[in-house]
Order: structure tokens, then sequence, then C-alpha cells
């Protein structure tokens, strides 16, 4: 969030929040404010099917600690996170610096699985049942929404299944193709 081309849209963005936070505040108040004595019984004036009336009750009292609660939750959700404009919150969060830790974090455990695999012969690799679990895995979570969960595709992508290959059927173009993606809609 702190990329913008100007200073207008983070206060764009920070005055409308902070005023909506105030405005509710305010509503919050005034609606505790109107507070009905249980002998008055005033009722709103509604009354539907002809005997059944709105009474003029107060907001009940764990009702509007709730709202408190969440107007509380919220301020201190945006103090400590970003989001009021440029300002980056107390925390200093960003979702850039929690894919980069993911990142990292998935590195150090799947790093050496795929590090055993990388100077291997991709013809030999077929021969390895750990490497053949760990192709099919990588197939099912990447590959069958388009090709399907049985590789013979679906409609508009290629059947993975036939001898009719687009980019050619051996092992280092199939192997272009997985690592370095083809043109057209292939991720």
């Amino acid at each position: 969030m702190p990329d913008f081309t100007s200073g207008f849209w983070s206060w764009f963005i920070a005055v409308p929040t902070i005023g909506g936070f105030l405005g509710l505040f305010v509503l919050i108040r005034w609606m505790a404010s109107v507070r009905g004595r249980r002998e008055d019984l005033d009722t709103t004036g509604h009354v539907w099917d002809e005997d059944l009336e709105e009474y003029s009750n107060p907001l009940p009292g764990w009702w509007l600690n709730l709202f408190y609660i969440t107007l509380v939750f919220g301020a201190v959700y945006l103090v400590l996170y970003p989001g009021l404009g440029a300002f980056k919150g107390v925390l200093g969060w960003s979702e850039l610096k929690e894919y980069e830790q993911e990142m990292a974090g998935a590195e150090d455990k799947y790093g050496p699985i795929f590090a055993q695999y990388l100077d291997v012969d991709v013809k030999s690799l077929v021969d390895d049942p750990a490497a053949v679990r760990i192709g099919e895995r990588l197939f099912a979570a990447y590959c069958t929404t388009c090709h399907g969960s049985d590789a013979r595709g679906v409609r508009g992508f290629p059947n993975l299944r036939d001898q009719d290959w687009i980019w050619g059927g051996s092992p280092e173009a199939i192997e272009q193709t997985i690592l370095a993606g083809r043109q057209g809609v292939m991720p």
C-alpha cells in the first residue's frame, strides 16, 4: 500500500476510514443515550397486524458493549497493521515480508528433497518410486485443473496420455515445458 502515485491516495483512504470510525462511535453513543423507562412504555408508533407495537427500548448492554469492542478491535488493528493509506502499522507487517518468510520456510523444508533430484537425468527419474510419487503429487496440485486428474485434458487443453505432443514428447522437451512453460495459458 505505500506505493501510491501521490499523497492524495493515502489521504483518500485514511480520512474516510477514520471518519467512519468516529461516525460509528458517535452513532453508538447517540443510540445508547436514548434510555427508556420501563414504566413509560413509549412506542415508536409502528403497528403491525393491528395490535403488534414496537416499543422504544434502549439497546441491551451486552449488544452495546459488543459494538464498542468491535470499534476498539478495529482501531487497534489499524494501528498495528497497514490500513490507513501509507501508514505501515506499528508492527511493520507487509504481505511481501510474509511471502518471503513462507518461501524461506518452504525452501528449508522442501529444498533438500528437490536438491537430490536436481542433477539427475530425467529418464532415470522414471525408475525412482519416490520421484514418481513426488511427480504425482505435483501434477495433482498444479496440472489437474487444465489437464484433468487422468491427464486426458479438459476442453481446450491437450491430452497428455496420447502420442500427439504439441511441443515434443521427448523427456527433454517435457522437462522444458514443465520448467519454463509454453506460450498459451499454461502458468
